[in-house]
């Protein structure tokens, strides 16, 4: 059989739209680890202008692409990306995926000490709704959940994080079990909307990356109902492709303070060496994440000969990957070819059905039904950094 394969045609995809747009071929070759299957995803944070100015034109120079994750509110202001820049980033071969409306917190915070009902005062294991006074919470062990209002909140010696409540609590809830988060109907808006947001302004979002690592709780029905894939969703960001869920990725950091260039090599090591899905993480506005940070990270991962993509394309590749595939021909009697016509045909419609599925931001074949698991691996303490771990400062 001659002419392109599935897998031919997702990589043509993105090194087509790069080379139109100028980017170079796309070709992503090296010579520290040759014949690996892994790929690797760079994700950028929260759509800053630095985003434009110093990081495109790296992975550009690179022949490379990239995802940036938008925040709405941070899009058309003076330090932001303008409308026209993810417009360019998506026909340069980008990916665009949403990051809320707002970088808000949507995820759990868990208790860190027990409450008593008539506590005015939570300890949590975050401080990313102290900030919001006046707005609606409520506080749930999963089977009770009573409503209240955030009135500040901080750090001290004694209580560590806390948060503090317009009125008293009204329950009992213990430790570690319960948690406080937004309203439903805040974290449907922050989570749907920033999707339907950006999609007004011309690309197409697939993928979700949620604030400040936080990603247990109800945020993760919403994504995994309207979005193909949850970006941060927890774990060191090697994601081995065997029973990938592309709802439950991790990352791993290439932040200049988060970590240091052995570390990156190290995790590219092992995306190499396990042919993992890499996805690495960083912040364009980051003082310490410099052009110069990410061409090394971006040639660390060349040098392991790992395959640079967006994370939809990595998707739709593993399809191709751990589909039906293109077989070897055999000669066949004529019942044989027409029965190979209809295989062919199915599998043009398992092809079309899958695109259609990251279109519609749903992954019927790719969904896994549980949290990918984490791999111990030698050194891995080295380069395990959350994606949490960088959020945390924004």
């Amino acid at each position: 059989m001659s002419g392109l394969g599935r897998r031919d045609v997702c990589r043509l995809g993105a090194t087509g739209a790069l080379t139109m747009a100028g980017l170079g071929t796309g070709a992503v070759t090296g010579s520290a680890q040759t014949n690996t299957d892994g790929r690797v995803v760079f994700v950028y944070d929260d759509s800053w202008r630095e985003d434009w100015t110093d990081t495109f034109p790296v992975h550009r120079d690179e022949g490379v692409p990239a995802c940036c994750a938008a925040v709405v509110d941070h899009v058309d202001t003076s330090w932001g990306l303008l409308p026209e820049h993810l417009r360019e980033l998506d026909d340069a071969g980008w990916e665009i995926m949403a990051h809320t409306t707002s970088h808000v917190a949507v995820g759990n915070l868990y208790l860190t000490a027990p409450a008593d009902a008539g506590d005015e005062r939570l300890s949590l294991d975050g401080s990313f709704l102290a900030e919001h006074e006046g707005e609606e919470i409520v506080i749930s062990d999963g089977d009770r959940t009573v409503e209240n209002v955030v009135a500040g909140g901080g750090r001290n010696d004694d209580d560590g994080i806390y948060l503090d409540l317009a009125e008293p609590i009204g329950e009992s809830f213990d430790a570690e079990t319960a948690y406080v988060r937004f309203t439903e109907d805040r974290i449907r808006d922050e989570v749907v909307g920033s999707k339907e947001a950006l999609e007004e302004l011309g690309v197409e979002v697939d993928g979700f990356v949620s604030p400040f690592g936080r990603s247990d709780g109800l945020v993760e029905d919403v994504v995994r109902d309207h979005y193909a894939a949850f970006a941060n969703r927890g774990g060191d960001g090697l994601n081995p492709l065997d029973g990938l869920d592309p709802h439950a990725l991790g990352r791993s950091s290439i932040d200049g303070n988060a970590v240091t260039e052995a570390e990156i090599e190290a995790f590219f090591d092992d995306v190499a060496a396990n042919d993992a899905l890499g996805i690495a993480v960083g912040h364009s506005q980051f003082d310490e994440t410099t052009p110069e940070r990410i061409r090394f990270a971006i040639r660390a991962a060349k040098a392991r000969d790992l395959e640079i993509v967006t994370l939809r394309e990595a998707l739709v590749d593993l399809e191709e990957r751990t589909g039906d595939g293109d077989g070897p021909v055999v000669e066949s009697d004529e019942s044989d070819e027409e029965s190979s016509a209809t295989d062919e045909a199915e599998s043009d419609a398992d092809d079309d059905r899958v695109a259609s599925a990251i279109r519609e931001h749903q992954t019927p074949i790719l969904a896994g039904t549980g949290a990918v698991a984490t791999l111990s691996l030698a050194g891995a303490a080295a380069y395990r950094r959350l994606a949490g771990d960088d959020d945390d400062r924004l």
